[in-house]
């Protein structure tokens, strides 16, 4: 057993030496050589390598600061409102985020143009129901919504507007509602109500009709 022992660590090495003279010490160490220096990532670091975070939206700042206020002056109606928007805003977020794109100010402004569409049909569903408590409520959120979504065009405007985009496409019939309807919806940017834009398009194309 000795002199298998003996053997084995003669034969280990013999090995190593042949191993050394053909590649040289393995470590740079023992070959008088400094180790490479370690580049320790830190989160900066990472940050750089991932890119830059997202920005975050500028209405989306503003209702978590309106939340924080209203919390502190209880006020229920105006918490629950931004609180629902809040959870709607965070859904389109989460959605967009496996398309791998952003949330931006126009995507917030979209889901509360949503919101704020949802309310007015209910409003209307509510007074036919003869519900006053239910409009009362769903029109005071619905003003909430309204603070955060960009100036409406007045009914006089969008008017003039209508007229002249007509004019534009050559509009001539009900039959051209679609195009007009879409060019207008481009041009008012969520800035006109879709019930009185719909009403006024209606009326610009059966003229022309008539």
């Amino acid at each position: 057993k000795a002199d298998l022992h003996s053997c084995t660590l003669s034969s280990t090495r013999t090995s190593m030496q042949a191993l050394r003279m053909r590649c040289g010490p393995l470590n740079p160490v023992a070959r008088g050589l400094a180790p490479p220096p370690c580049r320790p990532v830190t989160v900066r670091a990472q940050a750089q390598e991932d890119g830059p975070p997202p920005s975050v939206p500028v209405l989306v700042t503003r209702l978590k600061d309106d939340m924080k206020t209203a919390m502190k002056a209880r006020d229920t109606l105006r918490l629950d409102t931004i609180r629902f928007m809040s959870a709607a805003i965070k859904s389109r977020e989460i959605e967009l985020r496996e398309t791998g794109l952003p949330l931006s100010d126009g995507d917030v402004i979209k889901v509360l143009q949503k919101s704020a569409k949802q309310r007015s049909d209910s409003i209307d569903s509510y007074t036919a129901g003869g519900r006053q408590d239910l409009v009362d409520k769903e029109a005071a959120e619905l003003a909430i919504l309204q603070a955060y979504l960009p100036a409406q065009i007045s009914r006089e405007e969008l008017a003039a507007l209508v007229s002249a985009t007509v004019v534009e496409l050559g509009a001539t019939g009900p039959k051209d509602m679609g195009k007009l309807m879409a060019s207008l919806k481009t041009k008012t940017d969520g800035r006109a109500d879709s019930k009185m834009l719909s009403e006024l398009v209606k009326a610009a194309l059966a003229s022309k009709s008539a």
